[in-house]
Order: C-alpha cells, then sequence, then structure tokens
C-alpha cells in the first residue's frame, strides 16, 4: 500500500537535488568566465590594466584603469580608476548572480520543505502504530 504524501516528499527531494545542481552549475560558470578572464591578463601586450576593463561599456568618463579586483560572492570583477573609482567589468553576464541567488533560495526553501514532510510522514507513522 502506497504512503500519503509519499509522491511529494520524493518531489520536493528531487526539485531540491535539481535546484541544489543548478546552484552549483551557474556558480561553476561565474567562476569559469571570471578564471578565463583573469588567466589573459598575465599574458600578451597590452595585458595591463585588464583588456576587459579597459574597453567596458560602464567605464567612467575620462578614467584611466588602474587595476581590478575578483570577487566571489557575487562572482564578478571589479575594475578601479587611478582616482578610486570601481565598475564592473561586465566580464560574468548580468543574470548569473540573480539567478544563482534565486536557485540557491530554492534548493533551501525546498529542502526544508522535503523535511517537513518527511517529519509529517514519521510522526503520522508512529501515531498509526501506536494506534
Amino acid at each position: 500500500m502506497a504512503q500519503q504524501g509519499g509522491g511529494t516528499s520524493t518531489l520536493l527531494r528531487g526539485t531540491a537535488i535539481f535546484a541544489a545542481a543548478a546552484t552549483a552549475v551557474l556558480y561553476l560558470l561565474g567562476l569559469l568566465l571570471v578564471g578565463l578572464t583573469v588567466s589573459e591578463v598575465g599574458s600578451g601586450t597590452n595585458s595591463t590594466p585588464m583588456h576587459q576593463c579597459v574597453y567596458a561599456s560602464n567605464v567612467p568618463e575620462g578614467a584611466q584603469v588602474e587595476t581590478h579586483e575578483v570577487r566571489y560572492l557575487p562572482v564578478h570583477i571589479l575594475c578601479r580608476t587611478t582616482d578610486g573609482r570601481v565598475f564592473n567589468s561586465g566580464t560574468v553576464p548580468s543574470w548569473l548572480n540573480p539567478a544563482l541567488a534565486v536557485s540557491f533560495a530554492a534548493a533551501i526553501a525546498l529542502a526544508g520543505a522535503a523535511f517537513v514532510q518527511a517529519d509529517r510522514r514519521a510522526a503520522a507513522r508512529q501515531a498509526s502504530a501506536r494506534s
């Protein structure tokens, strides 16, 4: 006999696992994009300051790019100008960090719901066993 709520619990667990996998894939994609960009910096003519910082679409007018800084959460590369201004290099697509946050939140919420569902099923099983 199938237990009531078993399908819901399995669906919640499966969806939580999928959301966690999506989170991992998105984060690794961001790290790959940042890693490939930073690996270009150390080689070639005109490699410093970083090409993506010098030719970014949002470079402050009249600013001279001095250096860059890699951030891992959220995943992006910040470019710093000689006068201290900071801007995003645009290496990581603008949709990646919001998608990463949503998939992470979904994984946490779904895992929590799966645990609650499993706890309710266990309590119901214990109650029926005592009767």
